[in-house]
């Protein structure tokens, strides 16, 4: 009998997609499928699969997991984040799952694994086809080590029976009587798949794109595929998560582990060299700092659309907290709290300039408006429609100024990417795990946690004369940790760094916003609304739905 290849067509997501039977590819009509055999003699086919896994990525910035942190809140008083944030997590009602959506790719993905090896994808080459045969396998391996981080992150946890449990590890299509007896591998297990995998893409995979693109082989026409680089990174983010002290007591990876493979990175990429122009990467598709994006998509203003300020015809719903604005340090390097330098009623003077490049705030101009969100102001300020600001800011990070969204002419767009990997972030990774070995100043293959710190401050405009003071780990440690919340800042992070720190008590604390007087002379913060947040919710809960088909072990508290 023909093995009709459903997995081109559709997948149903759930961890059931696993399944592959032979009866149920009967109807329809064979003419209306590809078959395996098809799948296999046309690599175009073939690599349908791999590209499936592409097509799973995000492309678009909504900034929901920002707004569930204590970065942002949102004027959009019904969405399910704001459920969340008032208590309303559970393992029914999570808008942060990726457990479906992850092993539907995963399934994309073994399919793949378990038959690339026999597709001829250069039949005239015998050495092109060996060569581009191994490359096209370590991006299924680098992107299947990128979909099992999701599921470690959304979902890792200390499973009821009080072990660090991951989730059940599927490396092949498996058959239907297996569905429903896959436990969850424990953390461990699951850290060392995932690295595996990672090793097993950086192999083969170039470190960037950088040959002619003509070649299809390591050209830069596949830029938007993963690259050495990105896959290297990701390995360096699953040893820090798994050092962290949410989950260090796994026995999986160490700090030092993580410092490592964070300094493989920066190698690999040929050093520490960082521009200016960097701060604001995402206004340049062909950055070097960028390891791994979306495919640019050109006159697009769904970013804008969304968060503009209402008086540029923006629906305003991304507004960065009190709680962030007040991490920005000043121009002279030192935090606003005990410094002389700051002012409580001129808050914006002579702050850290990533400040003005991330955060609309009262005043400043955006493109060629001035944003005014003082009492009085108008449609700006707070509350004043459905569409203004709750905090008393609206986000400018990834919006584009020159967009125009006046119904009443031509609405016009802008050029933006989704990032899915970049050098700062493992700059940062190193930092963080090399002062948790040693301090500092400790050296781990010719870099120290000052001297990237140090590096990344002077690409923002900031002087290094603070950060020779700290000497302890405990406040290089502080400051990391704050570097990394403005650096990567309404990027995804802030949220999951929280529950990997355990910093149960900053989940918990209000989120905040400023008020500013109709004659802008006084300035006060309050409390835009509460965080329901409980103790065990720094790790998330196995979807409810997994866990009633079968013995599946939920996380401590769900």
């Amino acid at each position: 009998m023909k093995k009709y290849n459903k997995i081109l067509i559709t997948a149903t997501a759930f961890l059931g997609l696993f399944v592959v039977s032979c009866e149920s590819y009967l109807e329809p009509e064979p003419e209306n499928r590809i078959t395996l055999e098809d799948a296999i003699d046309y690599p175009v086919f073939a690599e349908g699969w791999l590209l499936k896994a592409y097509n799973g990525m995000p492309t678009n910035y909504n900034f929901s997991i920002d707004v569930a942190s204590d970065d942002a809140g949102t004027n959009d008083l019904s969405s399910n984040i704001n459920i969340m944030n008032r208590g309303g997590w559970t393992s029914a009602q999570n808008p942060l799952t990726i457990w479906s959506k992850a092993y539907e790719m995963n399934l994309y993905l073994n399919t793949f694994l378990e038959h690339a090896d026999k597709v001829v994808w250069f039949p005239s080459d015998v050495t092109k086809n060996e060569v581009f045969k191994k490359r096209i396998i370590a991006e299924a391996y680098g992107l299947r080590a990128y979909w099992n981080f999701q599921l470690l992150k959304n979902h890792a946890g200390i499973g009821a029976d009080g072990r660090y449990l991951g989730f059940p590890i599927v490396d092949r299509v498996i058959k239907p009587d297996e569905v429903n007896k896959l436990p969850r591998n424990t953390f461990k297990e699951c850290v060392d798949f995932i690295v595996a995998d990672c090793d097993k893409a950086i192999a083969d995979l170039p470190s960037r794109w950088e040959t002619a693109g003509s070649d299809p082989i390591m050209g830069s026409r596949n830029l938007n595929r993963i690259s050495g680089l990105a896959a290297r990174n990701l390995k360096s983010s699953v040893a820090l998560l798994a050092a962290s002290p949410s989950y260090s007591a796994s026995g999986s990876l160490t700090w030092q582990d993580a410092a490592d493979y964070a300094a493989d990175v920066i190698i690999a990429n040929g050093g520490v060299n960082l521009l200016a122009s960097d701060v604001t990467y995402y206004e340049n598709y062909q950055s070097k700092e960028i390891f791994w994006s979306s495919t640019r998509i050109t006159n697009k203003s769904t970013w804008e659309k969304d968060n503009f300020p209402p008086s540029l015809f923006g629906n305003g719903r991304t507004n960065p907290s009190q709680n962030f604005v007040d991490s920005f340090g000043m121009a002279d390097g030192k935090p606003i709290a005990g410094n002389p330098s700051f002012n409580p009623n001129n808050p914006y003077s002579q702050r850290d300039p990533r400040l003005a490049k991330y955060v609309i705030y009262n005043n400043l101009t955006f493109g060629t408006q001035a944003i005014k969100t003082h009492e009085g102001s108008g449609i700006d300020g707070i509350g004043s429609v459905a569409t203004s600001t709750v905090s008393g800011y609206y986000l400018k990070k990834f919006l584009n100024p020159n967009a125009k969204l006046n119904p009443a002419g031509v609405i016009t767009g802008a050029d933006h990417f989704y990032t899915y990997s970049r050098f700062t972030e493992a700059l940062l990774n190193f930092a963080e795990a090399a002062n948790e070995v040693g301090g500092p100043d400790y050296n781990v293959k010719g870099f120290t946690a000052r001297g990237i710190i140090n590096a990344i401050r002077t690409r923002s405009g900031i002087n290094t004369t603070y950060t020779a003071t700290l000497t302890s780990k405990d406040a290089m440690r502080t400051l990391i940790r704050n570097e990394r919340r403005i650096e990567l800042s309404f990027e995804g992070f802030r949220f999951w760094d929280l529950r990997r720190w355990g910093l149960i008590d900053v989940m918990k604390e209000d989120l905040k916003g400023i008020r500013i007087s109709t004659d802008q002379t006084t300035y006060t913060i309050f409390s835009v609304n509460p965080r329901s947040y409980q103790d065990f919710q720094i790790y998330g809960p196995i979807p409810l739905g997994e866990t009633q088909k079968y013995d599946l072990i939920q996380n401590k508290g769900w």
